[in-house]
């Protein structure tokens, strides 16, 4: 570095000729740990900053760690190098050219796969530059064509030309992301080919119909040899790629069924493989062999052409919601931290707003946003790409920068695009980790869930501004013993009382409700029949009523807008709710066991609150005891589930012997079990309802009147107990969702949210000052305590 210093100037961009040869003899001593070359399984990342959104179209571009493949931006350059002894970087720029004109040797062009535009403009091509640098003398930039003869120009070489692994890894699960089932491996493995079959050239192929000439869009049939194009498929909005459907027609005369389109063979073996007789894109482990069967190298093959799936990849991606930004209203757009909006990625929106509303507690802010650099930096960058806590750091701290959200003229790459985030927080889920709309009420619960789950409690715990306790009171009608037990919450869910339904028009289309009524009716006490007392051995029922045990610094309510209707079709009800800025709680508060109160008794060496959940099912203490000592450790589920499955066993209501049994084997149903999730309910009711109700239809009935009745699935004994605050009642609402649409599981939802005392629309990457705030329309409100 220090004879660096002799070809350094302070405003040079790429080395002088002059003094190229120093720079080349500096490399050639660079050390070679300090770089590495990859493999064919290496992963590369070239996207975008594992630290932030930063992209290489934007100034600067990114810098390539040559050690470890991980892509920075210039403002988190000097931390990885610093902290990490990295020096050495390949810095990627890319910019979008709609021309023809041959470029300087050190550019590589290639096919925007990937951009926007993508297919939609045929001249559409992505210019790339490489150069390398040494950190921190980045204005010394040298070209990696002149690199060629060294080692490190090898791996500067493979970097280039190597898809990234956030597409690969996009593209390979691309179909598991839109449709929830992953490709299956086609039925033609061992597919039989003809004997002395055409030998076919490695590029330059053309449509075998005499009246058809195209040169793209054109797909091989593996048994014979024969290409054919595609159908035409739409790839833009009014645009449509060239294709005559020939393909189709000749496995409808040939019956040969299994085809690959030509220009989307990679080295790798990814390829879009499409199978007629399974009606289906599939994969073919021996598709290198197949195409040998031809002449064709599939090692040398390189990507031309898009395939299906990101053809759909992309469309999706682009599709715009339907316009709900307060229709005829002129909305003044704004900009700096805390105003910057979240790119739609596909049915995205519920995440979009959830995180917006999210934004408007300091906690999540502090902690994740403003010090989420504390939390990237325990992150190995390698890592960044599969970690639940970097990437939830990432995004925060990037809403809370400003760094993506600037006026015009410097408004270009406002907006981030957070699909490493949707992908981590949804891996594993039945329904968010596909890109279909999903309630975003589900999401909030989901990810608290996996953030208090993966977040180390040396950062701090922001959920416990939301966290709450709830109290539940059970009075035995035959004994008037009493029961006190607690549960933890994150959102009070409200339903929507018919009897305060006002009509809004003289003809009772449409009515409204008073928010306050919702709470009311929440709190009021209900009937359980069935119940069987412990005290008295009568069955006589049960009232049952939730209170606060504690008060939150930010609580949401949940408007319970979604029924099921005669056809077993979730509906909403496009009620109007009457939402006062301030409410209080406090007279729903929880007083705990009062002087002269009869308590339940507790057995020794029983958990009475597992106990009491069981019995306030209906189930009698003699079971519900059995049932515990039996799934001793298990929880609340594992009871439930023993005691369902021994519901026909005579002896069932015995008095118990104090020994365990082991639980039976849990049964499911998995698409009754899907069908009910489908409808917005999640997987512990869903389970609980299918046990109780003998169909899924009868399960889904069940669930729409008394889903809130279902016990919460509980942790381990050993949990560390989890902070809750407590304070005054009364709020002050700060924050609203609303969905648009008639399911949860479609349409569109926004986000408004105070931000420096005016409201705000978050509509995607829209981000506005809003007029007139639909808060009568929302689904979920945060309130902040006063």
């Amino acid at each position: 570095l220090s004879k660096m210093t002799d070809v350094v100037t302070s405003d040079s961009s790429v080395v002088p000729i002059e003094d190229l040869s120093t720079v080349l003899e500096l490399l050639k001593d660079v050390d070679a740990s300090a770089y590495t070359i990859p493999s064919h399984d290496s992963k590369i990342f070239k996207d975008e900053c594992m630290l932030c959104y930063v992209t290489p179209y934007h100034p600067g571009g990114l810098y390539i760690c040559l050690k470890t493949f991980t892509a920075f931006c210039e403002s988190h350059l000097k931390d990885n190098s610093e902290k990490r002894s990295r020096n050495v970087y390949l810095q990627l720029k890319s910019k979008k050219v709609r021309d023809d004109t041959e470029e300087p040797r050190e550019k590589i062009k290639r096919l925007a796969i990937g951009v926007d535009e993508g297919f939609c403009n045929e001249k559409m091509d992505v210019e790339d530059e490489y150069h390398v640098v040494i950190y921190p003398r980045l204005t010394t930039r040298v070209p990696i064509n002149l690199l060629s003869s060294l080692p490190i120009g090898t791996t500067c070489e493979r970097i280039a030309t190597t898809t990234s692994a956030e597409r690969l890894e996009l593209l390979q699960g691309a179909s598991n992301a839109w449709d929830g089932e992953m490709k299956q491996v086609t039925k033609h493995v061992d597919l039989k080919q003809i004997d002395n079959p055409p030998k076919l050239l490695m590029s330059g192929w053309t449509c075998d119909v005499e009246s058809c000439d195209l040169k793209e869009n054109l797909w091989l049939n593996l048994t014979d040899g024969a290409i054919r194009c595609g159908r035409s498929q739409i790839i833009g909005d009014g645009l449509r790629s060239k294709g005559n459907n020939h393909m189709k027609m000749y496995y409808e005369e040939s019956k040969h069924p299994l085809v690959v389109k030509l220009g989307t063979i990679e080295e790798n073996g990814v390829a879009d493989v499409f199978s007629y007789d399974e009606d289906d894109a599939v994969t073919d482990p021996n598709l290198e062999k197949h195409l040998s069967h031809f002449g064709l190298v599939m090692k040398e093959m390189k990507k031309s052409e898009k395939s299906t799936v990101e053809l759909e990849l992309d469309m999706n991606q682009k599709w715009e919601w339907a316009q709900c930004q307060e229709d005829g209203e002129n909305l003044e757009t704004v900009y700096g931290p805390f105003h910057t909006g979240i790119i739609n990625i596909g049915s995205s929106c519920y995440i979009n707003s959830v995180i917006q509303a999210l934004m408007s507690i300091p906690d999540f802010v502090t902690i994740l946003g403003e010090n989420g650099s504390r939390i990237l930096d325990d992150v190995d960058p390698t890592e960044m790409n599969e970690s639940i806590v970097g990437q939830i750091a990432k995004l925060f701290s990037s809403l809370s920068s400003g760094n993506f959200s600037k006026p015009p003229p410097n408004n270009e790459f406002n907006g981030v695009k957070p699909t490493q985030f949707r992908k981590v927080i949804g891996k594993g889920h039945a329904e968010f980790s596909t890109c279909r709309q999903q309630d975003a009420e589900e999401y909030l619960r989901h990810f608290i869930d996996k953030l208090t789950t993966h977040l180390s409690p040396a950062f701090g715990d922001p959920a416990s501004a939301l966290r709450f306790k709830q109290q539940v009171r059970l009075v035995d009608e035959a004994s008037n013993h009493i029961r006190y037990t607690m549960k933890e919450e994150y959102v009070l869910a409200l339903a929507i009382p018919k009897t305060s339904l006002v009509p809004v028009d003289n003809d009772a289309v449409r009515f409204s409700v008073p928010l306050t009524d919702c709470i009311s009716a929440a709190f009021s006490e209900e009937y359980i029949e069935g119940f069987k007392s412990p005290v008295t051995g009568e069955t006589k029922g049960a009232r049952t009523a939730i209170s606060m045990a504690t008060f939150p610094d930010y609580i949401v309510l949940q408007i319970q807008r979604f029924h099921m209707g005669d056809d077993y079709q979730v509906k909403k009800m496009d009620v109007d709710v009457l939402v006062e800025d301030e409410i209080d709680l406090s007279p729903f508060r929880g007083a705990g066991a009062q002087p002269g109160e009869e308590l339940m008794p507790v057995d020794e060496g029983i958990d009475e609150k597992i106990v009491s959940e069981l019995s306030t099912m209906g189930f009698s203490r003699n079971a519900s005891v059995k049932a515990f000592l039996a799934t001793k450790g298990q929880g609340l589920e594992g009871a439930t589930n023993w005691i369902m499955q021994a519901i026909d066993d005579p002896t069932l209501n015995n008095p118990p012997q104090m020994e365990s049994s082991s639980s039976r084997e849990e049964k499911w149903n998995v698409e009754d079990v899907n069908q009910l999730i489908a409808f917005g309910f999640t997987l512990n009711q869903a389970r609980y309802a299918l046990k109780k109700e003998q169909d899924v239809n009868s399960a889904a009935e069940w669930l729409f009147t008394n889903a809130e009745s279902v016990p919460e699935e509980i942790k381990p004994a050993n949990e560390v107990p989890k902070e809750t605050r407590d304070g005054d009642g009364r709020y002050k609402l700060v924050s609203f969702i609303s969905h648009m649409g008639s399911s949860p599981h479609s349409g569109h939802y926004v986000c408004h949210a105070i931000r420096d005392e005016r409201w705000i629309l978050f509509n995607d990457e829209k981000v506005a000052v809003s007029k007139n705030p639909p808060k009568q329309l929302a689904y979920l409100y945060l309130y902040k305590r006063i």
